[in-house]
């Protein structure tokens, strides 16, 4: 006997497709949080097994006194900090010149006009690292004359008035901030949210 199986027949009716294509492409909130929490779980694997490598390997280089694969090893995980620190001193540097600008602006910035300030052209001692309030002037009198419309000026609240924790809710001082032990707790705050040189 062999197995063959029925011709299904075909209705003449087309089938039906789903109702709304972006629906489709959508996932659930539940099920994107379970998927993060796996790739950070994955990460973490990743990078212990990656560790633990790494001194297999210069226990290896040790014991055949190959001091060269050491010396390299060692300058690799080296140029990786710095770059992270590098990175790390720009994006401050970034946040300072930016609440510079915001507060030489004289009124509230919406966030989504943040990308037009060019801090760039804002000025750093490379001695000190104090930013130079000159170059932070010029460029916010640029943006006045440029984007009026930027600034939002609101009615101050008499000096009496109650100003909240830090400058207000959701505040971190940058001490704070530059303690928090992972650069995920970091990118939690946004720039406008940390209170620099504090």
């Amino acid at each position: 006997m062999t197995d063959q199986k029925a011709p299904v027949e075909q209705s003449g009716e087309p089938v039906a497709q789903p109702e709304n294509q972006e629906a489709k492409s959508t996932i659930a909130y539940e099920t994107h949080r379970k998927l993060l929490d796996e790739k950070k779980k994955l990460q973490a694997q990743l990078e212990a097994l990656s560790s633990k490598e790494r001194e297999r390997e210069e226990s290896d280089a040790r014991k055949r006194g190959d001091y060269e694969t050491l010396l390299k090893s060692r300058e690799e995980e080296l140029a990786k900090e710095r770059a992270a620190r590098q990175e790390l001193d720009q994006r401050i540097t970034h946040g300072m010149k930016l609440n510079m600008v915001i507060e030489a602006l004289g009124g509230q910035v919406d966030q989504k006009w943040y990308k037009l300030i060019d801090t760039d052209e804002v000025a750093v001692n490379p001695d000190s690292g104090e930013i130079d309030r000159m170059t932070v002037a010029r460029v916010a009198e640029s943006l006045k004359k440029q984007w009026p419309e930027m600034i939002q000026r609101t009615a101050k609240l008499p000096a009496t008035a109650p100003q909240g924790l830090n400058g207000g809710p959701g505040k971190i001082a940058e001490s704070e901030w530059r303690n928090l032990k992972s650069s995920a707790e970091m990118n939690r705050y946004r720039l406008d949210q940390i209170v620099w040189g504090q």
